[in-house]
Formats: C-alpha cells, structure tokens, sequence
C-alpha cells in the first residue's frame, strides 16, 4: 500500500469523476463499509456492461481508506492513444472534446502506463492468425500481473472480460482464478477479491442512475469451476434492480403474449403505472424476503416511481418502441422483441438487454410477477385495439 499516488494520478482520477457529472451519471455507492482497511492484497472485481458507467467508479476510489496503487488488467486498446474519447465521448459533445483533448496530449497513456496498466489480447474476441503468438503474449502479460501483485499492488480486473451480453451476468473469464490461485501457490499469500456489482438505469431520458454495490473482500480457494461459480454467486447477489428493469421486462413480457395472439394492443399511462406499481411492490417484498437481491430503495416511493415512468415512457418513444394515439400507448412488439448479434444487442435493443437483466436473475421467480397481465391481454387484447 502507498499513502500517495502523487498529483499526476490523483488529476486523472479527478477527470474520470468530472466526466461522471458531464455524462449526468447519479452514482450511488453501497458497501463504502468494506471499502475501509481494505486487505493488503486485493482484486477489485466489478461488473462490466459498457464504458458508460466506468468513470462512475471514482466514486469507488474517493472511498478507499487508504488509496492504493492499481495494476489494472485491460484490452489492448487502452494503449491506443484515443481510449479516452473513443470510450466516453460516444454521446456527449463536451465530454467527447474534454477527452480528445486529454488524447491529444499523449497524458492518458503515460497515466495508464503509471498505473502499470496491462493490456492482454482476449482471444475470444479478437482476431489472431498467430495463435501461438497470442498465447505466448497472454502467457508474458499474466506474468508481469503476478509479479506486481507479489510486489504489492492492488488489481482490477473486469471479470466477465467483456461489454458483450444480451443482459445479466456473463460468463466469468479464468484470469481472475489463475491469480489468486497462483498467489496462493507460488507466493503462500492470500489474493482476495472485492466484488462490485454496477448497474444502469439506463431506459431513461435525462440522467441516469448508476447503482454501484460492494461485497465483502473474500478468499476462495478452489478448483477453476467451482472458483468461478463461487465468484458468480457472490457478483449476482450484489445485483440491483432498477427501474428500467421492471419496465423493460414488463414491455418485453406483454410483448410476447400481445405476438402469440396477433393483434394490436393499446394501454393507457395509467394502466402501465398501476400495474408496475403492483410489479414493483411484489419485487419490494420479495427482496426483503431475500428471494431477490438488491432493489433501487427509491422504488418504495411512489412519486419517485411516476417520475421514473414518465423518462422511461419518453426514452420508449424516442427509441420507437411505443407511439403515442390519442392518449393511448401501442407497443411496438417487433422491436422490443427484436433479435440481434450479442456483439450488439445492448445497443441495438436497451429494452431487451433491461428486460433480460432482471429476468436473469431467477426467471422463475420474476416471470410469475407479470403473468396475470400476460393472461388478460390474451383473453381481453382485443377490447384493447
């Protein structure tokens, strides 16, 4: 551990908390408790949907006591020299030119190499004619992760190794084993991981809510599958559930039952909110009776609920799932059903990848929550036309 990481670290990690409130993130940081003398060798482990909701992680940081050092496991194009602006400025024009000027400068990839940044090829994604070659560099990189970890550096590392998904948690990558089992092994010293699971609620016009929730630093040592499957386990129970999931889900669910009869279907503003205020309060229950994890603790309110209603009806209408007639909603079923490639289904389909977030989490436990409504659009739909 260092008491300093000096000003040149601490203005970069400034810059990504400015770049939070220039994108309108609203982070809230749960499990600050287990961010305070943390263990002296440590993975931070968070969830990884998309870089939007990377810079809300200095909120992470800011609450470590002490602050260490970070040797960070990432893709090869954070050595680019356009990472920055690349990642983060997709969407809004300030952000983008603060970060293609940073780019510019040459400092954020002399920052990425002081926070001794290792950048490892993921075979599964990108394209390699010499595979030996990538093994032998994957196999060189780990090494240079195992020595710093041995020397006392913290790690992150984005465990699912990916933003690809069509909602939930991926499919956990073996790096993260391969170094608390190699610590243990060669060094006899604990490598303990910090979970962190991130979330967005991300159907919605204007800011967006980043729920960030932190477990316990645990030791697991294990053989690889049970290790991961352990590791998995822990990640989904810091899961959140959001508004956005509860609605999307809802829209995705309908959606279907509307496709079996085929047939149009109309739903005025009220019906949608008394029926999510139902879902929602079922969802409330279930998570104190510890079926379900996590929840938006702002969902107990009504008023907050409406609000969040009214942004995910218009992000809906912006988007061309549901048009507005005559004071009625129609849902646009196809694209809410709409399948796409996992490489971008995210972008091409937020409202599935919502929907499918929440479901992920015990389908058989979230999918009875809105059969009724199901069930009365089957046998009522077309009093609905």
């Amino acid at each position: 551990m260092h008491n300093s990481n000096g000003i040149i670290y601490e203005f970069f990690l400034l810059c990504f908390k400015l770049a939070s409130i220039i994108m309108r993130h609203r982070a809230h940081l749960k499990g600050k408790e287990y961010l305070k003398h943390i263990p002296e060798l440590v993975i931070f482990a968070p969830t990884h949907d998309s870089y939007f909701e990377v810079p809300s992680l200095s909120k992470v940081y800011y609450a470590l006591k002490p602050r260490p050092h970070f040797v960070i496991m990432a893709k090869k194009d954070f050595l680019s020299g356009n990472y920055l602006s690349s990642n983060f400025g997709r969407k809004n024009k300030l952000a983008y030119y603060i970060f293609y000027f940073l780019d510019r400068t040459g400092l954020p990839k002399a920052f990425f190499k002081k926070m001794k940044l290792i950048d490892i090829p993921r075979p599964f994604i990108e394209d390699f004619t010499n595979k030996e070659a990538m093994k032998s560099e994957i196999y060189a990189q780990m090494e240079k992760l195992k020595r710093s970890i041995h020397n006392g550096f913290s790690t992150l590392i984005f465990p699912e190794g990916t933003t690809w998904g069509f909602g939930g948690l991926k499919n956990l990558r073996s790096g993260i084993f391969q170094l608390v089992d190699s610590t243990y092994r060669h060094f006899a010293k604990k490598l303990y991981i910090l979970p962190i699971n991130v979330k967005v609620d991300r159907c919605m016009i204007g800011k967006k809510d980043i729920f960030i929730n932190v477990g316990k630093p645990v030791f697991i040592l294990d053989e690889k599958d049970r290790f991961l499957a352990k590791v998995s386990e822990i990640l989904k129970d810091l899961h959140t559930i959001t508004f956005s999931q509860i609605a999307s889900a809802y829209l995705q669910r309908i959606s279907a039952a509307v496709e079996e009869i085929d047939t149009a279907l109309s739903l005025k503003k009220e019906e949608i909110a008394s029926q999510l205020d139902a879902i929602i309060n079922d969802i409330i229950a279930l998570v104190k009776e510890g079926r379900l994890p996590n929840i938006d603790e702002y969902l107990i309110d009504s008023n907050y609920r409406h609000k969040k209603l009214k942004r995910f009806l218009k992000f809906c209408l912006k988007k061309g799932y549901i048009s507005r007639i005559n004071g009625t909603y129609i849902i646009n079923t196809k694209k809410v059903l709409a399948s796409f490639p996992i490489k971008t289904y995210r972008k091409e389909n937020p409202i599935g990848f919502s929907a499918n977030e929440l479901l992920s989490i015990n389908y058989n436990v979230v999918a009875p929550l809105y059969e009724r409504y199901c069930t009365i659009i089957r046998s009522f739909a077309s009093h609905h036309v």
